[in-house]
C-alpha cells in the first residue's frame, strides 16, 4: 500500500509571521517603534544614539533614513564617536546635500570617461 502522506512536511504559519520571514535581517519591532516615535517627536533638538559594539553605525544610519523616508520626515544623520546624531533636516541641510550630490555626480562623470578607455590606454594622454 502506498504512503499517502506528503513527502515534504508543511506547517501552518500566521500571515504576519510569514510576511516578516525571508526578507533578510530585520529590526526588532520594539527598536523600530522607538525610532519611529523618536523621529516623529523631533522638533528643533537633535537626538544622539549611543551604539554598542554589536550595532554598526552604517546599518543604524540606513535604518534611521528608511524610517524617516517612510514617515515623510527629512532627517540629517551624522556619525559621532560612540554613536549617531540625527535631527530634522532644515532647508540649509537639504541645500547642502543637493550641492554635495551634484558635485559627486560631476566627479563620477569625468572619472567614467577614463574608465571606459581600454586598460592599456588609461594612463596614456589623449591625442
Amino acid at each position: 500500500m502506498a504512503d499517502l502522506s506528503a513527502p515534504i512536511p508543511f506547517d501552518d504559519i500566521p500571515l504576519e509571521d510569514a510576511r516578516r520571514m525571508g526578507r533578510g535581517p530585520r529590526m526588532e519591532p520594539l527598536l523600530y517603534e522607538t525610532l519611529r516615535t523618536t523621529i516623529q517627536a523631533l522638533s528643533t533638538d537633535a537626538m544622539r544614539i549611543h551604539l554598542g559594539p554589536e550595532i554598526r553605525p552604517a546599518r543604524m544610519k540606513t535604518d534611521l533614513l528608511r524610517i524617516a523616508r517612510d514617515l515623510h520626515i527629512p532627517v540629517t544623520v551624522r556619525k559621532v564617536p560612540g554613536g549617531l546624531l540625527f535631527w530634522r533636516s532644515t532647508d540649509e541641510d537639504r541645500h547642502q546635500a543637493q550641492e554635495t550630490a551634484s558635485r559627486l555626480q560631476t566627479g563620477r562623470h569625468t572619472n567614467t570617461t577614463a574608465a571606459q578607455r581600454p586598460l592599456g590606454q588609461r594612463n596614456r594622454p589623449r591625442r
